[in-house]
């Protein structure tokens, strides 16, 4: 596969990630949770973006283990997945919690979000393990 082919595919699928975390974003919004008797604007849409995209990484990483040489893992893992999760949203959504005194709902995102990540990779790559492997 040549170079610049190589980078066009990866833009292609980072423009759809990043256009598909957009609309993700538009359909959660923000809504609150309660922690104590402090309420926070919990970034949903981006956790879910992040196990969302963890899950998908994990079922691709067994899928296309194989295809070294086609478009595939470029175009769907290093540029729609890449596109599409987002860890400087999650880092700057936890700063500004923490800015805005809310520690516990800071806490609860990271580990949320980092928990759920590992067990939806571990889920794709197991569930596609038996899927492919009879």
């Amino acid at each position: 596969m040549r170079e610049a082919n190589r980078l066009v595919v990866i833009g292609v699928g980072g423009v759809f990630g990043a256009l598909s975390r957009a609309g993700i974003s538009e359909l959660f919004g923000t809504a609150s949770i309660e922690l104590g008797d402090q309420g926070a604007a919990f970034p949903w849409a981006t956790l879910a973006v992040n196990v969302l995209g963890a899950l998908l990484i994990g079922v691709l990483a067994v899928a296309l283990v194989e295809d070294r040489g086609s478009y595939w893992r470029p175009l769907l893992i290093t540029g729609f997945l890449g596109g599409f999760t987002t860890f400087s949203a999650l880092a700057l959504e936890a700063a500004d919690l923490i800015d805005d005194n809310l520690w516990p709902t800071a806490v609860l995102y990271l580990a949320v979000t980092v928990g759920a990540g590992l067990l939806a990779v571990r889920l794709g790559i197991r569930v596609t393990q038996r899927l492919v492997k009879p």
